[in-house]
């Protein structure tokens, strides 16, 4: 797939503005033991490059955005490793659903059905990731014992969360995307 240097700019802009929302606005909406697990909105610019260029780009701004949070880590990398496996998986689902399917469907109705499924992906991606992969590397760094039940609390946290945080990154998208899709088709890249 071609980029031309406009959408290489506007690739460069997607970026740059998901490693600020990376940083902030970002809150919990669980109380302790999960707390630490933050709402950011760093992945609707993601979300933006697969939809606006192509399902590679979204790849690209969050493999950027996290090798900027890397620098300044509080996880040991560990988190930059799950937002990077989430954010990927998000923005290839978004981005090759809205391009490959339902034929010439408006991409504001095609949007309405491929974001509930980006959503459903993502928190089944969070929970085998977690327990696979993310919350045995927190353990195995922290010091934590070997009997936490990592089952519970995949269920009871992480998949509402997940569910929770992708519903409204996938919300806030939507509507930017229905508000600037008119200037992107007439100015930048002559999509539906």
């Amino acid at each position: 797939m071609k980029i031309n240097t406009k959408k290489l700019v506007y690739l460069g802009i997607f970026a740059a503005v998901s490693s600020v929302l990376m940083f902030f606005p970002h809150f919990p909406i669980f109380p302790p033991p999960a707390n630490f697990l933050d709402v950011d909105f760093s992945d609707v610019p993601a979300l933006l490059a697969a939809v606006t260029v192509n399902p590679f780009a979204g790849i690209v701004v969050v493999l950027v955005k996290n090798l900027f949070h890397v620098l300044f880590t509080q996880t040991f990398a560990i988190g930059e490793l799950s937002n990077l496996i989430l954010g990927t998986v998000f923005s290839l689902v978004v981005g090759i659903l809205s391009h490959y399917t339902f034929g010439n469907t408006d991409m504001k109705k095609k949007l309405f059905i491929v974001l509930p499924i980006a959503v459903i992906t993502v928190t089944f991606t969070a929970m085998l990731s977690n327990y696979f992969l993310v919350l045995p590397a927190f353990a195995h760094i922290m010091g934590w014992s070997d009997n936490i039940e990592m089952m519970r609390f995949v269920a009871v946290w992480i998949m509402p969360f997940n569910l929770i945080k992708s519903s409204i990154q996938a919300v806030v998208f939507y509507l930017l995307y229905r508000g600037i899709s008119p200037y992107m088709k007439k100015h930048l890249f002559g999509f539906k």
